[in-house]
């Protein structure tokens, strides 16, 4: 025998079938796709141009499609769709062919008879059923009815089999996590009643003896402590004995001596308690800023600036509570400091003490040009200068109560006015925000483009109030309207005005106006 006779053996006849089986059904399987591919494109360029021909109301032209259409479904078997049937029976409709439209339903009763899916053929009947409604065609619809009974059957029974499918599965998925959850126990160890008890009270022995052996640890520990306690006793007792010997030596060394005073400076800066308020000095005068830090000291905390630049930065970053301005600073740029420090949103609020080497009428018209609120001659008289500067304070501390009687006023009818454009628009913003508990400083000083620090200062300088203080005062003077008019309950009105509970309003009404929130609400209207 050949040697390639034994290294080559022949394939068998019934592959050979296979292989060219398999390879004529893919070319087959190929060469259809593409034509259903086609033919689903043409229909769908078919029916586009059946909608177009209908819109333009040309509907001799679209029955012709439409019967070009119905030869194109028979020749390649294809159903009708239910649009596609609804389409065309309008289009029937339109030219009024009741004969071409009994045609279309009964071939499309047909179509839905061999259609094996029962949804689509439920969606068909249905169509159909419409459709006979239309044209008066009892017998097909009652036909189409009774098929359509069956499909929703069919289709309802499908899913009851897919219900009970899932349930089938959820039942076997909790079998098996049922066996999965016995195995896991198996694994843990599981003791009898009387063992447990056993072995309980074995632990309670062990743990009652380390509890007796802790306590007589603890008492010998104890007695060291103690003995350690009397040796540190007794070394500092020998410590202080050496420095009460020292500090007595000192003594007697310090009286030997004779410490002569030193003489105080009449310009010396108040020695007591810090003050809060700040007072901004803009003079070049090294003499004259002595004297008038001893005039100031005592109720200010004094800041120095000897340039223009330097003073309009100093006084808008740290918005003192006074400025005493000197009208000689390089040359006639007093006025203009003091003029900018007024224009300013941010520093106009600040008392402004002009010192001018003018008199009369002529020292008064740099104090108006520049908008200060006092202005003096030089040299500066002490008890005239403290007096206006506690002027200036009172009238701070008049507007804080005009602000006030303002505040208890707003929401009445007998509402005041306010002048102050930046105390208008705080108490506006403040208005419109009292039902948002979280309103804040922040989102006000944001909208007036400040910081939080300057804008809380200003308020406090211009109210005497703090921006917390003042939301929740507007708040309680507006609960007490609410309440007086009978607006709503209590409850109700808290929630109004931005209170997160009603027990915490309650309590911020009562201690604000001396008054329980239920018995002003229950109140008569007369006795109001």
């Amino acid at each position: 025998m050949p040697f390639f006779a034994h290294s080559f053996s022949p394939i068998p006849m019934r592959r050979i079938h296979r292989i060219i089986f398999f390879t004529l059904f893919v070319i087959a399987a190929e060469t259809l796709f593409g034509q259903g591919s086609a033919v689903l494109d043409t229909l769908g360029n078919r029916l586009a141009l059946l909608v177009q021909l209908s819109q333009s109301s040309n509907y001799e032209q679209a029955q012709v499609e439409v019967e070009f259409v119905r030869e194109f479904l028979k020749r390649h078997k294809l159903s009708i769709s239910p649009k596609a049937l609804s389409l065309m029976s309008g289009i029937y409709k339109a030219n009024k062919d009741e004969r071409s439209a009994s045609r279309l339903l009964e071939d499309a009763e047909l179509d839905a008879r061999h259609d094996p899916d029962p949804v689509s053929k439920a969606a068909l009947l249905k169509a159909i059923v419409q459709e006979c409604g239309k044209w008066e065609l009892p017998d097909l619809a009652l036909r189409s009815q009774q098929l359509l009974a069956v499909a929703q059957d069919s289709i309802a029974s499908r899913e009851r089999r897919l219900e009970t499918r899932g349930m089938q599965q959820q039942f076997d998925s909790l079998a098996s996590l049922r066996q999965r959850e016995m195995a896991a126990r198996d694994k843990f160890l599981s003791i009898e009643k009387e063992k447990a008890w056993l072995y309980g009270v074995l632990g309670g022995l062990f743990l009652l003896t380390l509890f007796i052996w802790g306590i007589r640890s603890d008492s010998r520990w104890r007695k060291r402590l103690e003995k350690k306690e009397q040796e540190w006793d007794i070394m500092r007792a020998n410590l202080q004995h050496d420095a009460d010997a020292n500090l007595l030596a000192a003594a007697v060394e310090a009286q030997s001596t004779q410490v002569t005073p030193t003489p105080t400076d009449q310009y010396t800066v108040y020695q007591g308690p810090k003050p809060e308020q700040i007072c901004l000095l803009i003079e070049p005068n090294r003499q004259v800023v002595l004297y008038l830090k001893s005039l100031l000291s005592d109720r200010f905390q004094i800041e120095t600036a000897n340039t223009p630049t330097e003073a309009l930065q100093m006084a808008s970053e740290m918005l003192p509570d006074l400025i005493v301005c000197d009208v000689l600073i390089s040359g006639n740029a007093g006025i203009e400091v003091a003029r900018q420090v007024k224009l300013s949103e941010r520093t106009n609020h600040i008392p402004v003490v002009l010192l001018t080497d003018k008199f009369g009428n002529e020292g008064k018209l740099d104090a108006l040009r520049a908008g200060a609120d006092a202005w003096f001659t030089r040299p500066v008289i002490d008890d005239e200068f403290d007096a206006t500067v506690q002027r200036l304070l009172d009238a701070r501390k008049a507007k804080h109560e005009q602000f006030s009687r303002f505040l208890q006023l707003y929401f009445s009818e007998n509402r005041v006015q306010l002048q102050d454009p930046f105390l208008l628009q705080t108490v506006q913003m403040i208005e419109h925000n009292l039902a948002n508990p979280d309103f804040m400083a922040d989102d006000i000083a944001r909208k007036l483009q400040l910081t939080k620090t300057h804008y809380v200062k200003k308020l406090k300088v211009l109210t005497g109030k703090e921006p917390v203080q003042l939301i929740r005062e507007m708040r309680l003077e507006k609960a007490k309207v609410l309440l007086e008019k009978r607006a709503g309950t209590p409850q109700a009105i808290s929630e109004l005005v931005g209170f997160s509970s009603p027990g915490s309003f309650g309590l911020a009404f009562k201690e604000y106006f001396g008054e329980n929130t239920l018995l002003l609400y229950s109140l008569p209207p007369s006795r109001l």
